[in-house]
């Protein structure tokens, strides 16, 4: 029985391990997305930074599905920039690879 036990916990770490990979993907994913959202929108590098910690931290604060993405939409309609819900998504999915790779790196 201790063999089928430890095979339980084995399998309980690998899929908390990958949990928090994929966490860290997706959140290295989002940034990377405003910082190309802030380029965008004209910010130079600091405003990007600074720009990140602001969508991020609201996203965090205020956690609800497609989060980035509704701020990002908002402030681009500020700006009067037309960027659609379809193209940050096709964004987000040409950054994937990316942001994996990068993390996994």
């Amino acid at each position: 029985m201790s063999g089928f036990n430890d095979r339980e916990r084995g399998f309980e770490a690998k899929y908390s391990f990958d949990l928090e990979q994929d966490f860290r993907v997706e959140t290295h994913l989002y940034k990377m997305l405003v910082q190309w959202a802030g380029e965008q929108m004209g910010m130079t590098a600091d405003e990007c930074q600074d720009y990140t910690r602001k969508i991020i931290g609201e996203v965090v604060a205020n956690p609800r599905e497609n989060g980035v993405v509704a701020l990002l939409l908002a402030d681009f309609g500020r700006k009067n920039i037309d960027v659609t819900v379809s193209i940050l998504n096709a964004k987000l999915e040409e950054l994937r690879p990316v942001a994996r790779a990068e993390v996994l790196a």
